[in-house]
């Protein structure tokens, strides 16, 4: 009798002392899944800019289809709290933020302005919780015939 309480308790401790680790093992799998996204962002929308042109009108504009892979709080990730893509059209660059379940706060510069759904407007993309949803960049012109991206749901 006294070895089954004993393995209960040494499983109960080791359990306990897991905890920590186990979640921060959630936190990086969560950063390294926002990161990729986040890399699939910054290689649309700049491969998008560098490697486009703005069409005519009547025609299609150029896009890309990227999709968010944004973790839910499960044992092994950390779920995402708000995503965020805050452009700076007079620099050329997006600044992009993401905040965890756990409060871990990451930033990342991407090298093209991003705005979202008007391109005359320079509203911050942003995607709340966790959740798989698809962007679509576009190339398009504004007022100024500046060529720049602009982000939708797909």
């Amino acid at each position: 009798m006294i070895r089954y309480v004993l393995i209960v308790l040494v499983t109960v401790a080791l359990l306990v002392l897991s905890m920590p680790a186990i979640d921060r093992a959630a936190t990086l799998n969560s950063e390294r899944q926002v990161d990729t996204t986040l890399a699939s962002i910054d290689d649309a929308a700049t491969d998008l800019e560098s490697n486009e042109e703005v069409t005519p009108a009547g025609h299609p504009d150029p896009q890309r289809v990227v999709d968010l892979a944004l973790p839910a709080s499960t044992l092994t990730t950390e779920g995402v709290d708000h995503f965020e893509l805050d452009p700076h059209e007079s620099s050329g660059y997006t600044h992009a933020r993401y905040v965890l379940a756990d409060g871990t706060t990451r930033e990342r510069t991407i090298d093209a302005t991003i705005v979202w759904n008007d391109p005359d407007r320079t509203d911050a993309t942003e995607i709340g919780g966790s959740s798989d949803q698809q962007l679509v960049f576009r190339l398009v012109e504004t007022d100024d015939g500046d060529p720049i991206v602009v982000a939708s749901y797909a």
